[in-house]
Formats: C-alpha cells, structure tokens, sequence
C-alpha cells in the first residue's frame, strides 16, 4: 500500500530528476512511515535547481518513495496569483490515493487535503504547530488557517499532535471529543529524530568560567518568530555590562543580512557569527557542544526540535511561553519574546550561579531521554498501524 504524505516542504529538483531539501525531508526522514506502509508518495512544492544549487542539500527520493509535484509558490499573495494553477496540481496530486497523512498548519497541505477529504477516503494529520502563531503577521490567513485546522481535526480518522497537552486542547480531534474506535484514534509524539547516542553527561561549569557562548538554532531565518532581533539586543546589552559573552545563530535564510547588518549597527558584529545552514543532525550537534546555554525566544513553535537537541546536550536553555515549549522548561526560564530585559537578567543570574547551570544541565539531559527515537517511534509506529489498517479494511 502507498502512503500520500503532504507537508510545508520545498524540494530542488535537479536534471537527473533527483530532489533534494536544505533540511528535515530528507530521506531518512520518510523511513518512519516506509516501516509500515511498502510505499510512501511526497505531496512538495518543487523547483527546478542546477545541480551546483543543491551543494550541501540532503537527498529526498529513494527506494519506494516518489515525489509528487506542486508548483513553487512562497507566500500568500503567490499562492491567491496562482490559485487555479496550484488547485490544479493538488487536485491531480490526490486522484489515485487511497490512504493519505498531512503534516499541518501548512497552505500547500490544507489544499491538498481539500481535495482528498472529497474522496471520503481515511486519512491523519500530525499537526506540528499552532497555526495562530505560525501565521501571526497575516491575520487574515491566522483566521481562516487556525478554524480550518480546527474543523480537519474533527473530520480526521486520526490526529496526533507534537505536544502532549497543549495543541490537543485547541485543536482536539474527534477521538478525544466522542471517543476513541477503530475509525477514530489519536496520539502525540514530537517530529525529532534522536538517538540515544546524541545525549551527553551533564555539564560542568565551575565558578573560574568567564566567557561564555550563547547558541540559538533556526533553520530558516526569513522572519523574526525565531527572536533573532530579541537575541541581538540582549547581546548589546550583556556587553554594555561587560559580560565576555559572544553568539552563535545556526541557520541560513533570506533575512540573515538583514541581522547582520543589524549586529554592525548595534557595534556588536565582532561577537555575533552565522554559521549558515547546517544539514546535519552531527552538524548542529558540534556547534551545541562548543556552546554554553541556548536561548531561543521563538514566538511560535510546536514542540521545538531545536530546544530538544540543546538539551540534550546539556545546555542550559532560555526560551519562551509559547505552545509545547512550557512541557519542555521550567516556568521561571520562560520569557515573552520581546523581554530582552527578562532574558538579559536571567543570563546574568546563571553566569553567576554555576551551580543552577549544572543543574539545568542534569535536568535537560534527563528530559530529552523522553523524546528519544526508540520512545517516540513506538507511539508513531502504533498510529500509522492504525491508518493502514482502516485503509485495507
């Protein structure tokens, strides 16, 4: 049986008719639903790319995978340019499909499953993120992208969320409303894939320790939900008070340059690096070891990957009140995102309590031991059984 898979994805497809993905889809990534169903088809948005475009990127296509195309639309005044032409392709993309899962909130997705949802045919959702937050600057599209997500989680066979609380009490699927059965079912499990070999001892910090190195990762720096401008300015600040403290932004994007220059404007670009994109799981991992505490005042997540993977490490984090995030950190390290203040007093406060850092250390690591693969892909596992099953009935 093949598995219809729609997500927020981009793929770069090059000459040889392979597709690639700066991060998260790559092939690995799609192992989790080849374990249960013989063939998985990937409903992306793809543009063509020469292949020296795509140095760096990760594979997507392998064996029993295929990707089904949609047009490269970014934003929502593309896709309301293009509607005809994209409803066209989503159409097409779900005609022969018999069993289907949509990673949401996600426009390409939600069109998808438009279409999909006419065939009366079972599918799920993971939904990965609060829609109300993910499209905060365009309310229009918060509106209507926060009720449909409401509305696909009642019509679903399946849902599972990323959190374990929060999104299931705004988005609640039928199961949890009428019960579960064999039609209807539910669960949750994060999108992180963690082996038990990440995971570090705890920290040690001391009271000899004078520099530290502040680590915040975003894959897509095209906007400012990930707090970048937050961080910046609570780096003048800690210099302004003569703390030895320099940053490490981990990811690429279209408004790199734009903080860049920000950093020069503020005198503070001798402290500040971006690594650009980092593809691998190994790759982020050594920046994070090099590092002493991750902040990341995000104002829209799920359940963040990002954080997971710093505390698996050991570092102490910072972040922010926002949907999963308080199921991962104490209440006393969360701050508004636009706190710079919060954040600056709080950074203080544990440079100069080592012992609060190397407790922070033991706790994260000890958190992070939950969301490793051999937990999470249990669950995961279970839920897609449950979808193949309704679909052979």
């Amino acid at each position: 049986m093949e598995l219809l898979v729609a997500a927020d994805s981009l793929f770069l497809k090059t000459p040889d008719g392979k597709y690639w993905c700066k991060t998260i889809y790559e092939y690995d990534f799609w192992l989790r639903y080849l374990k249960v169903f013989e063939k998985v088809a990937v409903v992306s948005r793809v543009k063509s790319a020469e292949l020296s475009e795509v140095d760096g990127y990760l594979r997507v296509d392998g064996p029993n995978l295929r990707v089904v195309e949609l047009p490269s639309m970014s934003g929502m005044k593309q896709y309301i340019l293009n509607y005809y032409l994209f409803s066209k392709a989503a159409k097409e993309a779900v005609e022969n499909a018999d069993c289907a899962l949509f990673r949401l909130p996600s426009v390409a997705a939600s069109m998808v499953l438009k279409y999909y949802a006419r065939k009366k045919k079972p599918y799920a959702l993971e939904i990965v993120a609060d829609p109300f937050d993910a499209y905060s600057s365009n309310k229009i599209a918060q509106l209507m992208y926060t009720k449909k997500l409401k509305e696909s989680a009642i019509s679903a066979n399946g849902v599972s969320y990323v959190t374990q609380f929060y999104l299931q009490s705004k988005y609640p699927s039928f199961a949890s409303k009428y019960g579960e059965t064999i039609e209807h079912f539910e669960s949750y499990y994060s999108t992180i894939n963690l082996p038990s070999s990440y995971l570090t001892k705890p920290r040690i910090y001391g009271n000899t320790k004078k520099h530290f190195t502040i680590v915040h990762t975003a894959n897509s720096i095209n906007n400012d939900i990930k707090g970048h401008e937050t961080l910046l300015k609570v780096l003048k600040n800690l210099r302004e008070k003569h703390y030895d403290i320099n940053i490490i932004f981990i990811g690429d994007g279209s408004k790199r340059k734009f903080y860049e220059q920000m950093s020069k404007n503020m005198g503070i670009e001798e402290y500040v690096t971006f690594t650009g994109l980092l593809s691998t799981q190994q790759e982020v991992r050594d920046i994070l070891l090099q590092s002493d505490i991750f902040v990341f005042p995000t104002k829209a997540e799920g359940l963040p990957r990002a954080v997971i993977e710093a505390m698996a490490v050991g570092l102490p984090c910072l972040s922010t009140p926002v949907n999963g995030i308080p199921e991962l950190l104490d209440e006393e390290y969360l701050f508004n995102p636009l706190d710079v203040e919060g954040f600056t007093s709080k950074i203080i406060h544990l440079i100069d309590s080592p012992d609060e850092l190397e407790e922070m250390s033991k706790k994260n690591i000890k958190k992070a031991k939950m969301y490793t693969i051999d937990k999470l892909e249990l669950r995961r596992t279970e839920f897609y059984v449950k979808l193949k099953k309704l679909s052979i009935k």
